[in-house]
């Protein structure tokens, strides 16, 4: 029975190892040939008549042997690590994901209803109308103390002539409402289009993604979190009622006091899924004197209804969380809540 060759062509990951390991060998290589000549020339200075005129030429022509035999290592590693790039964005195009995510979430704000969005691992070269397809030319950097990534991501549409302004129009729109001031990324554009068909090219920068990759000790300690969740209570609590004090309009929410803290009591890991909790704390009163305490809970309790799904950096992504307790207190002359919640974050590993 016939035995199935092995694939020994490597991986671009590995050529761009044996890429850096050829110039290692070669650096070496040469300051052998340097050190050898070297030595003698030092034994010529000190009268050694043994050295030939051959010695010497063989020294120095493997001195301009090795020489160029350096130089074409290193120029092999650009081309390597462009190759590495391209492989990332193509077996990993977490950008790429996280775009199509948006654009399902939101058919109408992009004018895709109806149109079929493929993630690719490249640019196809023969195009079906209508059809909006998303690719990476290279990978995305992750900053694995944040869990943030920057990179670019390209988003082919090819749809009917009469149609593609208006929807070029409305994606681009839509990148920068559902993205950039929806505070999840920096956003940058740049456009092709062509008769029928457009590539709309965005670069994220600082990207919080749907499933962060973190390191496993992760030093953040969840103030953050902490702040997140309290500001998620006073959006919850914004309304606007008239100050006594000035007879003016004011908004009466909850707001975080200086006392937040936030502790990371149990971490776990399941394959590359890490899971935090992390126990945070802190004070929410109202601007009003006479907000009272249902009042406040209620807030409360609707930002900890908002808080499932966000992103706090070097923790993850909330999974889930619970109110442990809320009770009454005073800050000043107001009444207010101190809070104590239990919140589990999810992430990935980094290798």
């Amino acid at each position: 029975m016939a035995t199935a060759k092995k694939n020994t062509t490597p991986t671009p990951v590995e050529a761009l190892a044996q890429a850096l390991a050829l110039v290692s060998q070669r650096e070496a290589e040469h300051e052998q040939a340097k050190e050898a000549a070297d030595e003698l020339f030092a034994r010529l200075d000190g009268g050694d008549e043994t050295v030939t005129g051959l010695d010497l030429a063989t020294a120095e022509a493997e001195i301009k042997r090795t020489e160029h035999l350096l130089g074409m290592a290193r120029k092999r590693i650009p081309a390597a690590e462009r190759a590495v790039k391209l492989y990332e964005g193509q077996t990993n195009p977490v950008l790429a994901e996280y775009l199509r995510s948006v654009i399902e979430e939101n058919r109408f704000n992009f004018g895709l209803f109806g149109v079929p969005v493929e993630v690719v691992p490249q640019r196809p070269e023969k195009l079906t109308t209508p059809a909006a397809y998303l690719y990476q030319t290279e990978g995305a950097d992750c900053d694995t103390k944040t869990g943030r990534m920057t990179g670019q991501v390209h988003l082919l549409v090819a749809v009917p002539a009469d149609g593609l302004a208006t929807i070029r129009d409305a994606c681009g729109t839509a990148v920068y409402k559902l993205i950039r001031d929806a505070g999840h990324a920096d956003v940058r554009d740049s456009i092709v289009v062509r008769p029928d068909h457009f590539v709309l090219s965005v670069f994220l920068k600082d990207l919080a993604p749907l499933m962060p990759v973190i390191e496993e000790r992760s030093t953040a300690t969840g103030i953050t979190l902490a702040r997140q969740v309290g500001g998620l209570a006073a959006v919850r609590s914004k309304q606007y009622v008239v100050d006594h004090r000035t007879d003016r309009w004011a908004n009466v929410h909850t707001i975080m006091s200086r006392r937040e803290s936030g502790e990371v009591v149990s971490q776990s890991r399941d394959g590359d899924t890490v899971r935090r909790k992390v126990r945070v704390q802190f004070i929410v009163h109202g601007i009003n004197q006479d907000i009272d305490f249902p009042e406040l809970s209620r807030f409360v309790a609707g930002g900890i209804e908002d808080t499932t799904g966000i992103f706090s950096p070097g923790l993850g992504r909330v999974e889930s969380v619970k109110l442990a307790s809320a009770e009454p207190t005073m800050f000043g002359d107001r009444r207010a809540l101190d809070v104590t919640a239990e919140v589990t974050l999810t992430s990935k590993a980094a290798a």
